[in-house]
């Protein structure tokens, strides 16, 4: 796809930056969320705990790439995220059920 844009080399080389970089800040934000909900939602935990979210998230992927290749790390993607949308569809029938007993 990058082969039709000038400079094909440094196109290539910017794109496969970008993407390390999106992947290196999602898998930091997630770890950081990981090991503030462990530490009972303090912000400032011990680095051990984070260094420990952060090697076990790793090794994670590490074995599905191992063990299934690419494929096998996206269907462990779609399998968590499928539960999602049962549980936002759950959310927004309290909300509504919710609002319309409350008194006006």
């Amino acid at each position: 796809m990058l082969t039709r844009l000038s400079l094909t080399f440094l196109s290539s080389l910017v794109g496969i930056v970008l993407v390390v970089v999106f992947f290196v800040t999602s898998s930091d934000s997630g770890s950081l969320v990981l090991d503030a909900i462990a530490a009972g939602g303090k912000v400032n935990a011990p680095i051990p705990q984070r260094v420990f979210w952060v090697t076990f998230g790793r090794l994670g992927a590490i074995a599905l790439l191992l063990g299934g290749g690419l494929a096998g790390l996206q269907a462990m993607a779609v399998s968590t995220g499928f539960p999602s949308p049962v549980v936002l569809l759950g959310a927004c029938y309290a909300i509504r059920r919710g609002l319309l007993n409350e008194p006006r």
